[in-house]
Protein backbone atom coordinates (compact mmCIF):
# COMPACT_ATOMS: atom_id res chain seq x y z
CA UNK A 1 0.00 0.00 0.00
CA UNK A 2 2.86 2.59 0.64
CA UNK A 3 4.28 2.01 -2.64
CA UNK A 4 1.23 3.03 -4.18
CA UNK A 5 0.20 5.69 -2.12
CA UNK A 6 4.29 6.93 -2.69
CA UNK A 7 3.71 6.52 -6.67
CA UNK A 8 0.40 8.84 -6.34
CA UNK A 9 2.19 11.21 -4.08
CA UNK A 10 4.80 11.19 -7.03
CA UNK A 11 1.84 11.91 -8.92
CA UNK A 12 1.12 14.71 -7.54
CA UNK A 13 4.05 16.74 -7.08
CA UNK A 14 4.60 16.16 -10.48
CA UNK A 15 1.15 18.23 -11.17
CA UNK A 16 2.09 20.58 -8.74
CA UNK A 17 5.53 20.47 -9.58
CA UNK A 18 4.02 22.56 -13.12
CA UNK A 19 2.59 25.39 -10.69
CA UNK A 20 5.35 27.45 -12.44
CA UNK A 21 4.07 27.13 -15.62
CA UNK A 22 0.77 28.95 -16.06
CA UNK A 23 -0.65 26.85 -18.67
CA UNK A 24 -0.29 23.36 -16.57
CA UNK A 25 -3.01 22.36 -14.11
CA UNK A 26 -2.72 22.27 -10.35
CA UNK A 27 -4.32 20.45 -7.43
CA UNK A 28 -4.21 23.87 -5.71
CA UNK A 29 -5.64 25.74 -8.66
CA UNK A 30 -6.27 24.84 -12.32
CA UNK A 31 -5.78 27.07 -15.23
CA UNK A 32 -9.60 28.09 -15.97
CA UNK A 33 -12.65 28.78 -13.94
CA UNK A 34 -14.44 25.29 -13.23
CA UNK A 35 -18.03 25.02 -14.95
CA UNK A 36 -20.93 26.65 -13.39
CA UNK A 37 -23.42 24.84 -15.58
CA UNK A 38 -24.44 21.12 -14.75
CA UNK A 39 -23.45 18.87 -17.51
CA UNK A 40 -23.24 15.02 -18.58
CA UNK A 41 -19.72 14.48 -20.21
CA UNK A 42 -18.13 11.25 -21.46
CA UNK A 43 -14.26 11.17 -19.90
CA UNK A 44 -12.00 8.60 -18.51
CA UNK A 45 -10.51 7.24 -15.05
CA UNK A 46 -6.82 6.16 -14.37
CA UNK A 47 -5.18 4.22 -11.71
CA UNK A 48 -1.89 5.15 -10.70
CA UNK A 49 0.07 2.16 -11.54
CA UNK A 50 3.50 1.00 -9.84
CA UNK A 51 4.94 -0.35 -12.88
CA UNK A 52 4.79 1.76 -16.12
CA UNK A 53 4.52 -1.41 -18.44
CA UNK A 54 0.49 -1.44 -16.71
CA UNK A 55 0.12 2.22 -17.69
CA UNK A 56 -2.19 1.14 -20.77
CA UNK A 57 -4.64 -1.28 -18.58
CA UNK A 58 -4.81 1.12 -15.69
CA UNK A 59 -7.14 3.59 -18.38
CA UNK A 60 -10.81 3.11 -18.25
CA UNK A 61 -13.50 4.79 -20.47
CA UNK A 62 -16.24 6.19 -17.69
CA UNK A 63 -19.30 7.05 -20.02
CA UNK A 64 -21.30 9.75 -17.78
CA UNK A 65 -19.66 11.53 -15.29
CA UNK A 66 -21.98 14.49 -14.23
CA UNK A 67 -21.01 17.50 -13.12
CA UNK A 68 -24.35 19.16 -11.13
CA UNK A 69 -24.72 22.71 -9.92
CA UNK A 70 -26.76 24.11 -7.28
CA UNK A 71 -26.20 27.16 -6.29
CA UNK A 72 -22.51 27.23 -4.81
CA UNK A 73 -23.09 23.88 -4.22
CA UNK A 74 -21.09 20.99 -7.14
CA UNK A 75 -21.76 17.56 -7.19
CA UNK A 76 -19.57 15.23 -8.66
CA UNK A 77 -21.81 11.54 -9.84
CA UNK A 78 -20.54 8.65 -12.03
CA UNK A 79 -19.94 4.88 -11.98
CA UNK A 80 -16.57 3.22 -11.09
CA UNK A 81 -15.74 1.24 -14.28
CA UNK A 82 -17.22 -2.25 -13.79
CA UNK A 83 -13.61 -3.56 -15.14
CA UNK A 84 -11.70 -2.01 -12.40
CA UNK A 85 -14.31 -2.42 -9.56
CA UNK A 86 -15.55 -5.95 -10.61
CA UNK A 87 -19.13 -4.51 -9.67
CA UNK A 88 -21.73 -1.54 -9.96
CA UNK A 89 -19.86 1.12 -7.35
CA UNK A 90 -21.31 4.78 -7.64
CA UNK A 91 -19.42 7.85 -6.52
CA UNK A 92 -21.23 11.06 -5.46
CA UNK A 93 -18.93 13.70 -3.99
CA UNK A 94 -19.88 17.11 -3.19
CA UNK A 95 -18.18 20.78 -2.05
CA UNK A 96 -18.94 24.02 -2.36
CA UNK A 97 -17.09 26.65 -4.44
CA UNK A 98 -17.71 30.16 -5.89
CA UNK A 99 -18.45 31.40 -9.62
CA UNK A 100 -14.49 31.78 -11.00
CA UNK A 101 -13.25 29.22 -8.40
CA UNK A 102 -10.12 27.34 -10.52
CA UNK A 103 -10.65 24.77 -7.85
CA UNK A 104 -12.74 22.87 -5.55
CA UNK A 105 -12.37 19.82 -2.89
CA UNK A 106 -15.10 17.41 -2.73
CA UNK A 107 -15.77 14.90 -0.56
CA UNK A 108 -18.77 12.23 0.04
CA UNK A 109 -19.17 8.73 1.99
CA UNK A 110 -17.04 7.46 -0.89
CA UNK A 111 -13.91 9.68 0.03
CA UNK A 112 -12.38 12.81 -1.28
CA UNK A 113 -11.56 14.47 -4.14
CA UNK A 114 -9.54 17.68 -5.62
CA UNK A 115 -10.89 18.74 -9.16
CA UNK A 116 -9.40 21.61 -11.71
CA UNK A 117 -9.77 22.40 -15.08
CA UNK A 118 -7.62 23.25 -18.24
CA UNK A 119 -9.26 24.17 -21.00
CA UNK A 120 -12.11 21.44 -21.75
CA UNK A 121 -10.96 18.81 -19.51
CA UNK A 122 -11.82 18.89 -15.87
CA UNK A 123 -9.71 16.69 -13.71
CA UNK A 124 -10.73 15.34 -10.12
CA UNK A 125 -7.61 13.64 -7.96
CA UNK A 126 -9.36 10.87 -5.66
CA UNK A 127 -8.91 8.83 -2.17
CA UNK A 128 -11.49 6.60 -1.74
CA UNK A 129 -12.26 5.32 2.09
CA UNK A 130 -15.06 3.95 2.07
CA UNK A 131 -16.44 1.79 -1.33
CA UNK A 132 -16.09 -1.11 0.71
CA UNK A 133 -13.92 -4.30 -0.03
CA UNK A 134 -12.59 -4.13 -3.81
CA UNK A 135 -12.82 -5.71 -6.25
CA UNK A 136 -16.55 -6.83 -5.80
CA UNK A 137 -15.87 -9.49 -8.27
CA UNK A 138 -12.41 -10.82 -9.91
CA UNK A 139 -14.50 -12.75 -12.35
CA UNK A 140 -16.55 -9.84 -13.41
CA UNK A 141 -12.97 -7.75 -13.94
CA UNK A 142 -11.48 -10.94 -16.18
CA UNK A 143 -14.67 -10.89 -18.28
CA UNK A 144 -14.17 -7.08 -18.61
CA UNK A 145 -10.83 -7.69 -19.62
CA UNK A 146 -11.56 -10.06 -22.27
CA UNK A 147 -14.63 -8.19 -23.61
CA UNK A 148 -13.22 -4.81 -23.73
CA UNK A 149 -9.09 -4.63 -23.76
CA UNK A 150 -6.91 -5.10 -26.36
CA UNK A 151 -4.30 -6.06 -23.73
CA UNK A 152 -3.49 -9.16 -21.84
CA UNK A 153 -6.26 -9.98 -19.19
CA UNK A 154 -3.85 -9.73 -15.90
CA UNK A 155 -2.57 -6.37 -16.37
CA UNK A 156 -6.23 -5.11 -16.14
CA UNK A 157 -6.26 -8.37 -13.29
CA UNK A 158 -3.27 -6.65 -11.77
CA UNK A 159 -4.90 -2.85 -12.14
CA UNK A 160 -7.66 -3.84 -10.08
CA UNK A 161 -5.46 -5.48 -7.32
CA UNK A 162 -3.79 -2.34 -6.91
CA UNK A 163 -6.85 -0.44 -6.93
CA UNK A 164 -8.53 -2.85 -4.51
CA UNK A 165 -5.69 -2.31 -2.18
CA UNK A 166 -5.00 1.52 -2.41
CA UNK A 167 -8.21 2.49 -4.35
CA UNK A 168 -6.32 6.22 -5.62
CA UNK A 169 -7.27 7.57 -8.99
CA UNK A 170 -7.85 9.89 -11.41
CA UNK A 171 -10.82 10.78 -13.06
CA UNK A 172 -10.95 12.95 -16.08
CA UNK A 173 -13.98 14.35 -18.02
CA UNK A 174 -13.81 16.45 -21.59
CA UNK A 175 -16.89 19.68 -21.44
CA UNK A 176 -16.78 19.22 -25.14
CA UNK A 177 -17.37 15.70 -25.04
CA UNK A 178 -20.95 15.75 -23.46
CA UNK A 179 -22.59 12.03 -22.75
CA UNK A 180 -25.84 11.63 -25.21
CA UNK A 181 -27.79 8.83 -24.01
CA UNK A 182 -29.38 7.99 -27.32
CA UNK A 183 -25.70 7.22 -28.34
CA UNK A 184 -25.36 4.65 -25.39
CA UNK A 185 -28.58 2.81 -25.11
CA UNK A 186 -26.92 -0.47 -26.66
CA UNK A 187 -24.56 -0.35 -23.87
Amino acid sequence: MRSHLVQFSSLVVVIAGCANDPDQPTPNGGVDPLPVTTGHYVGLYRVPTVTPDLEAAATFPIDSADWIISGDTVTLHYDLPIGLVGGDVEVTLTGTFAAGAKSVDVSGPAGTGACTRDANIVTCLETFTGLGTLPVSMEVVERAATAGYAGPTQDRIDVATVFGSDPIGVLEFDLDRPYIESEHEDD
